[in-house]
């Protein structure tokens, strides 16, 4: 009798957990487990309207995305309570590619740099590539980030025929140099060194990259300088230092194996400045910061 006492104890305890977790808008797992959830999904999947989908589908290995991408909300009555669940839906017009925009300056002359003034870091392009829709780092904190990331579509979608700074260097636009607000920096020497998933993005204007990996039965340990600006993909493992900074490997592994590709988008090589401004640039020896628009 004691033992069936504890038990039902803890149930509760776990029941009032969940409740409290649904509260908070959060999904909880004990009170629908992931085959109940899928099985919810696929009725619910019946009932769509034409050209409509889940956000994540219904397949067993994307249920689990849900229980973050999901808004719960709970009413209580006197026999019972009900549970709530929001579900984004997602159509072609709705779906977007969504890129982080990491900007980097380009070296003109020996100490001189000239980089891009942008002030929407995040770009998030049309599926069909119709439009385009920018954030602010302030608009992106009210995104909720997964493998597919749901934010609230509060700003007008811009179509191709009205191209910003950042959307031109995406769509590769031939008047791209009128479009943009450029700084011009002297003697800039700082480093840049940033993770996104498996991939380090580098940057060094002054300093070299040493990369040092371990050696397993394949291949043998190896040393590598890299200099100026590039791409570490799968480097977790390795050494990475500079004069000022280093990095230490980490060992990850998992029971199966995926192959992981995130999307960059590396546009094509287009010039930062034009022949004109070229040769006003050799020509100038002033502050550290200044706007090109006037040149």
């Amino acid at each position: 009798m004691e033992f069936t006492l504890l038990q039902l104890t803890q149930q509760l305890d776990e029941i009032f957990d969940a409740i409290q977790l649904a509260i908070s808008e959060s999904l909880p797992i004990k009170l629908i487990s992931p085959s109940s959830l899928q099985s919810i999904l696929r009725n619910v999947k019946l009932l769509l309207p034409v050209g409509y989908k889940q956000i994540a589908g219904t397949r067993t290995e994307d249920i689990h995305q849900y229980y973050k991408l999901c808004k719960v909300s709970i009413v209580a009555k006197f026999h019972c309570i009900k549970l709530i669940i929001h579900i984004s839906l997602k159509s072609v017009d709705h779906s977007f590619m969504l890129y982080k925009i990491i900007i980097l300056p380009e070296r003109i002359s020996p100490d001189k740099f000239v980089q891009y003034a942008i002030d929407y870091l995040y770009l998030a392009i049309q599926v069909s590539q119709h439009g385009y829709v920018r954030f602010t780092e302030k608009d992106y904190s009210k995104c909720v980030a997964s493998s597919i990331t749901v934010c609230p579509l509060d700003s007008a979608i811009f179509n191709t025929q009205g191209l910003t700074c950042a959307a031109s260097l995406f769509f590769q636009s031939t008047n791209y140099q009128k479009r943009y607000k450029r700084s011009l920096l002297f003697n800039y020497q700082q480093s840049t060194l940033i993770q996104h998933r498996n991939v380090w993005i580098y940057h060094f204007p002054s300093r070299h990259l040493t990369l040092r990996c371990p050696g397993n039965e394949a291949s043998p340990p190896r040393t590598q300088v890299l200099v100026k600006a590039g791409l570490l993909l799968n480097a977790s493992a390795c050494h990475v230092s500079t004069e000022e900074l280093y990095m230490y490997p980490t060992l990850r592994g998992s029971m199966q194996a995926e192959l992981d590709t995130p999307h960059n988008f590396l546009p094509d090589k287009v010039p930062i400045i034009s022949q004109h401004e070229s040769h006003r640039l050799q020509e100038l020896k002033m502050p550290t910061l200044q706007a090109l628009d006037s040149i």
